[in-house]
């Protein structure tokens, strides 16, 4: 015996063969992404006159270098920041705070 009636339960269109929802699958919109600024750049660049695409040829490889080249360095002046700074908090967890806490005891005992 079937108890449940088979047109109450409708078929969610979400688990429809074939539908893939966009948020779970990020990498395809950031290929999708790119592909558009590509695009984008290439109709740019071929619009260009001649020599402004000798000119493009040369300075955009540079500049994508030289900001290359400044991230690189603020991701390594970021990290000597960070080591700097653990050195300094174990000398000063290791060095320091043992002679406070060895005063501040002696102090204690005397009241």
């Amino acid at each position: 015996m079937n108890y449940h009636n088979n047109e109450n339960f409708k078929k969610n269109p979400e688990l429809d063969e074939g539908y893939v929802s966009n948020s779970f699958n990020p990498l395809s919109n950031v290929l999708k992404s790119i592909q558009v600024l590509s695009a984008q750049f290439l109709e740019w660049f071929q619009e260009l006159p001649q020599w402004g695409k000798i000119t493009g040829l040369i300075i955009i490889p540079i500049m994508i270098i030289k900001i290359l080249e400044a991230v690189i360095s603020l991701v390594s002046l970021l990290i000597n920041i960070g080591v700097f700074a653990g050195v300094i908090y174990i000398g000063y967890r290791f060095l320091i705070i043992p002679n406070y806490s060895g005063k501040g005891k002696d102090k204690n005992t005397n009241i």
